[in-house]
């Protein structure tokens, strides 16, 4: 495991070039840990805050997004007179387009934290190098967000 997210890998560049030409005026909003070749298309590359932000901000009524589809509810609350598409993960001969769901993130909840507070429990010890290698994608990500600042 290389400290990636299945979802943001699978994104892909063909996919939006393709939708570009569907629909040329949207705005394409990407994670940083989606590939490369989706970075290079985006007009916004930032963290889920700074996507909302830029869909607030930017002027195009269509906006591609490239990151977990739960982030998809928040926009259309905030910004409910734009259209906002999701990125393809599929390949043009697949019959999904895009899914863009992680089930793990999924499975997370106020309840579940909460629950975890008050009750102490799902505890999970890593061990100190794996600990070392996970932190490299966060200290990544904070990075890129105080460089963007």
């Amino acid at each position: 495991w290389d400290g990636s997210c299945i979802v943001h890998e699978e994104f892909k560049a063909q996919g939006i070039i393709d939708l570009k030409t569907v629909y040329p005026e949207t705005a394409v909003l990407v994670h940083p840990e989606s590939p490369a070749s989706v970075v290079e298309l985006a007009d916004v590359v930032g963290s889920t805050t700074q996507i909302i932000n830029a869909a607030r901000d930017l002027p195009n009524k269509q906006m591609i997004v490239a990151t977990d589809q739960g982030i998809f509810y928040k926009l259309q609350q905030l910004v409910p007179d734009k259209e906002f598409i999701i990125a393809p993960t599929a390949g043009s001969g697949a019959t999904c387009r895009s899914c863009a769901n992680c089930p793990w993130m999924a499975m997370n909840a106020l309840e579940n934290l909460l629950d975890v507070l008050e009750n102490g429990g799902n505890e999970i010890h890593v061990d100190p190098a794996l600990g070392e290698q996970a932190m490299k994608p966060l200290t990544r990500m904070l990075d890129f967000a105080a460089a963007k600042r």
